[in-house]
């Protein structure tokens, strides 16, 4: 496991109940240290001379722009190579590993949480049939959710990822600061929340969408910028001025 944030915590600790994790690697020793003893028999390295050449599978996860670096970095073009980024090509890897793809979980990560890996989408893709097949093999042993997708159809994926997850969750801290002026907090939004996805994924985003902008009123729409703070009255502003133009050219072209 190359790498000791969010994702691969998450990752080794699930992959070491079904094989041998071996090493970790981190350039910070501490980080790597401390993940390889949440492991059974894994060693914690800093130094890239010292990555074993025999490993079966090389794991990068890091950040997106250090991936293409570190392979560039570690000399070793034994076993299979992947790296866990939604928005990275698999030709990160070209020219620099022979047997190389993406391992991509389709989840949000952080240290407060554990993750369930049963369900979770995982996005294969390998540079030859055998490579795909040998990533595909290792991620059908801790999800049933195992799709072979390209570059380019996980680069889709990703984008949408991020409005669905990280720009959602921005939202809830927007909410969540505005409830906190009242002695209140998102708890008290998760009946709300929970109907609002529920919707979404059983009839669609489009036709579950409500509110002042949907349905053109002004008048409560400005009363909410008077009583909100410069930044969120500007983030207020554009989302109700596209979800305004989008339903309201959706109604027009309907009408006509």
């Amino acid at each position: 496991m190359l790498g000791s944030g969010n994702v691969a915590g998450h990752l080794a600790i699930v992959l070491d109940k079904i094989g041998d994790v071996v090493q970790v690697y981190s350039p910070t020793i501490d980080h790597a240290t401390q993940l390889a003893g949440k492991l059974r028999n894994a060693t914690p390295v800093s130094n890239a001379n010292d990555i074993t050449d025999n490993a079966d599978f090389y794991i990068i996860a890091v950040k997106d722009d250090v991936i293409g670096q570190l392979a560039r970095k570690i000399n070793i073009d034994s076993g299979i190579w992947a790296h866990t980024s939604g928005s990275v090509p698999m030709s990160v890897f070209e020219g620099v590993k022979s047997h190389y793809g993406v391992f991509y979980m389709l989840q949000t990560f952080n240290k407060y949480d554990d993750v369930d890996f049963k369900n979770l989408p995982i996005l294969i893709e390998g540079n030859d049939a055998e490579t795909e097949n040998s990533l595909v093999s290792l991620a059908l042993k801790i999800s049933s959710e195992v799709k072979r997708t390209s570059s380019d159809d996980r680069a889709v994926i990703h984008r949408a990822a991020v409005f669905a997850c990280n720009f959602s969750n921005y939202m809830w801290c927007i909410a969540d600061d505005i409830l906190k002026t009242k002695g209140f907090d998102l708890k008290l939004l998760e009946p709300l929340l929970n109907t609002t996805l529920k919707n979404a994924l059983n009839s669609s985003p489009y036709n579950s969408q409500t509110g002042p902008a949907r349905r053109g009123d002004r008048l409560v729409m400005e009363k909410h910028q008077t009583l909100l703070d410069r930044d969120q009255v500007e983030v207020y502003k554009l989302l109700s001025n596209q979800i305004f133009e989008r339903f309201n050219s959706s109604t027009n072209e309907q009408n006509k």
